[in-house]
């Protein structure tokens, strides 16, 4: 059984090519479908590494990744941002850095997402 990676998104088809790709490169993936779920999952399930989208309903990933970052239980658990806002936009630094001041994510990948961004990114992490 591989490495566990957890993927937060509200979008079904996101999470099941992310799904897709990891399995296939012997990881075993987990999702929620927003924040409140994903945090759940956290707990449940104690994922290495997280994929979390930023816009959802119910509980955001920003609200998300702060839960994540104000525990001592999850805090150290890397997180790769899964956003459809633009990088250049620098949205999520300046959300999360500067509102927040808890430290960046350890990486972002735009959708759509493309398979050997994702896995340089996941191996990097895991590795």
């Amino acid at each position: 059984m591989g490495k566990k990676i957890l993927i937060v998104d509200d979008d079904s088809e996101q999470i099941a090519f992310a799904s897709t790709v990891l399995e296939e490169n012997g990881y075993t993936s987990i999702s929620a479908t927003n924040g409140i779920e994903g945090m759940g999952k956290v707990e449940s399930e104690k994922p290495d590494l997280i994929l979390l989208d930023i816009l959802m309903p119910e509980k955001s990933g920003i609200t998300m990744f702060r839960e994540l970052r104000a525990n001592e239980e999850t805090e150290n658990i890397p997180v790769i941002i899964v956003t459809g806002i633009s990088k250049g936009e620098q949205f999520e630094e300046r959300m999360m850095r500067q509102d927040f001041n808890i430290p960046a994510p350890q990486g972002y990948i735009q959708k759509p997402m493309k398979p050997w961004i994702l896995l340089k990114l996941v191996n990097g992490l895991l590795s």
